[in-house]
């Protein structure tokens, strides 16, 4: 840490090490159980489980690390008195994070094609990496927002997953609503064949975008932190 320029653009490796274990083995955990319901032929749609994993549970997850991945940094208070821009920090921090989601996704998306799971009921392969990626974009920037907003990561973590939650209590509402179906989540996963998925999709990474300048302001204000 000491050897560390604080100053210069911060190396991968130090990203991964201020990330706490859960930023990685949770992810390969779930990604674990739900390769196993699918490699013991325990469900009667696997190509609906793998669409739930990397449409709904990774975004999920996304969301929730993101609360994290900024407050429970143990050098973060020298990572603000640095003269770092706010918004590098926590862009870098995210781009972590997602660049672990993507991982995640790909990998499970080729495991389904190894084992023979057709995922063409939700569309084609652009199509499908929307499907998971739109709203995990969104979960990143609300997780990131709710958290730093609250300067509170568990706080933010379960403002998050009520969200998440509430989204699929009142999907009816969302998926039969004209505007609000553009910010529903999971509209690549319960109406794949939505003529305005795609602007539903923009919608979301739009409304992403919006969220993480809402976070960088948030964490501009560094007292809060410190």
């Amino acid at each position: 840490m000491s050897s560390l320029n604080l100053g210069a653009r911060v190396p991968i490796r130090y990203h991964l090490s201020a990330y706490s274990k859960d930023h990685l083995w949770l992810p390969a955990a779930i990604w674990g159980l739900f390769a196993l319901l699918v490699g013991l032929d325990a469900v009667g749609r696997p190509d609906q489980v793998g669409a739930s994993f990397i449409g709904i549970v990774l975004p999920l997850l996304a969301g929730v690390l993101a609360c994290s991945c900024v407050l429970e940094d143990p050098a973060l208070e020298l990572q603000l008195a640095a003269p770092r821009q706010a918004r590098r920090i926590l862009l870098e921090r995210l781009g972590m994070l997602l660049a672990i989601v993507t991982v995640e996704s790909l990998t499970y998306q080729a495991f389904l094609a190894l084992a023979g799971v057709s995922m063409s009921a939700y569309g084609s392969l652009l199509q499908r990496q929307a499907l998971w990626l739109a709203p995990t974009l969104a979960m990143l920037g609300l997780g990131s927002a709710l958290a730093l907003g609250t300067a509170q990561s568990m706080t933010g973590a379960m403002l998050t997953g009520l969200v998440w939650l509430a989204q699929i209590l009142a999907r009816s509402w969302f998926i039969n609503s004209p505007w609000a179906r553009h910010l529903f989540l999971f509209a690549g996963f319960f109406t794949p064949a939505s003529p305005y998925l795609a602007a539903t999709h923009l919608c979301l990474t739009g409304v992403a975008g919006l969220l993480m300048v809402l976070a960088w302001r948030a964490l501009e204000r560094q007292e809060r932190y410190l």
